[in-house]
């Protein structure tokens, strides 16, 4: 059998399905096949096995519509993802990315009729930033991985700290430097005096004429003489000056820096001092009674007690704990491991059941969601007074009594 003519039907057909990719509408996603044209796609839609796929489909199209629609958004935005990342695309040139594949879901199987009212569903549900211009429509892909968001959220607190570690020095320094000032002008201030005239009270009288042959020799070395030992003077009262405004601007400077040393030496004395007794304070046990406490092993009571808060009412041997479930009344002995702290409201009581200030009371000043952690003021105890900043969750529990 001879080949086909290069522009003949058969060959232009025998051409598209080596490549792979036809026309889109000639294509049935229930039965999975691809026609080369209007003709042979009318062929498909009455034959009986495309029959008995729609009578299959015709008994719940909404779930198969679903499916379908499922399918095609994760691929798309998969493809949107892994191509192009958090960069604005055009959506048109992402859907030709996306319908090279010859495998792929196609949109005439879907809910969406157009390719710009899947672009506006994405923007609504916020998977995308989307826009339209002249050229149509574009999209920008949000990214929502744990991993990303957590990632982005580190950076950002790191940046939020340096900007406050950096404000609180810019305030410090500030400060000193306006305590300082005070401090010299208030030894260096000078008052006004009365000008202190001689007895005579004569005025004082200069002479600028020519003097005499005579005189002239005797007058010039009188003349030299006067005028290096004023020249002399005022040299000297000028140094004296420059010094005297250089040894301040010194001796500020000095003061401020052993100011601000001294604040640093006790900031980190503080902080280390903290650190060893919290750490010598800190216990493998945790629970103990009068706490409000949270189940969260499901495989208590099959799952019925999963989420119930109690009070711890005894412990016994540090790790076993007596617990009344608030809801039912029950009474559960259950091990730590399978419970947790629960943290209350803002401004509430709590008790510090780990680390610094273990066993001692304190008041709930405010509460990091995203960090898992809180800020607390001791009330009880040898700290009584002292702020604790990022106290963790578990290391703090709610008082039964509030």
């Amino acid at each position: 059998m001879g080949k086909h003519d290069f522009l003949t039907p058969k060959a232009i057909g025998i051409r598209m399905k080596a490549k792979g990719l036809q026309k889109l509408r000639w294509f049935c996603q229930v039965c999975q096949k691809q026609c080369r044209d209007e003709n042979g796609f009318k062929c498909h839609t009455t034959s009986e096995a495309h029959q008995r796929q729609m009578l299959i489909v015709a008994n719940d199209p909404d779930k198969f519509m679903s499916g379908y629609s499922e399918m095609f958004e994760e691929a798309f935005l998969e493809n949107l993802r892994r191509r192009h990342g958090t960069k604005r695309m055009r959506a048109t040139h992402v859907y030709n990315e996306y319908i090279a594949d010859k495998l792929h879901v196609h949109m005439n199987a879907t809910q969406w009729e157009t390719l710009g009212s899947f672009v506006q569903y994405l923007g609504r549900t916020g998977k995308c930033v989307v826009d339209e211009t002249e050229k149509g429509w574009h999209l920008q892909y949000v990214d929502r991985d744990p991993k990303a968001i957590a990632r982005q959220e580190e950076l950002e607190k790191k940046k939020k700290a340096e900007l406050d570690h950096e404000e609180r020095n810019r305030l410090f320094i500030k400060r000193q430097l306006k305590i300082a000032s005070e401090k010299e002008g208030a030894e260096t201030q000078q008052r006004p005096t009365k000008l202190q005239r001689g007895e005579g009270g004569g005025k004082i009288k200069m002479s600028l004429g020519v003097m005499k042959e005579g005189k002239k020799e005797g007058g010039m070395k009188a003349a030299a003489f006067g005028a290096s030992v004023f020249e002399k003077e005022g040299e000297v009262t000028r140094d004296e000056r420059e010094t005297e405004s250089e040894d301040k601007r010194l001796n500020k400077r000095h003061a401020v820096d052993a100011i601000m040393e001294e604040e640093e030496r006790r900031r980190k004395e503080k902080s280390r001092r903290l650190k060893e007794e919290s750490k010598r304070q800190r216990k493998e046990n945790w629970v103990t009674a009068g706490i409000v406490v949270k189940v969260t092993n499901k495989k208590v009571g099959d799952g019925a007690y999963y989420k119930s808060k109690g009070v711890v009412k005894d412990v016994e041997g540090k790790f076993c704990a007596t617990v009344e479930l608030l809801d039912s009344g029950d009474v559960l002995r259950l091990d730590q491991d399978d419970l947790e702290t629960v943290i209350p409201k803002q401004g509430r009581k709590v008790k510090i059941v780990n680390g610094l200030g273990r066993g001692c009371t304190a008041k709930l000043l405010d509460i990091s969601v995203d960090d898992f952690c809180a800020s607390i003021r001791i009330d009880s105890g040898p700290h009584r007074g002292e702020v604790l900043n990022r106290v963790e969750y578990e290391d703090i529990c709610r008082l039964a009594e509030e």
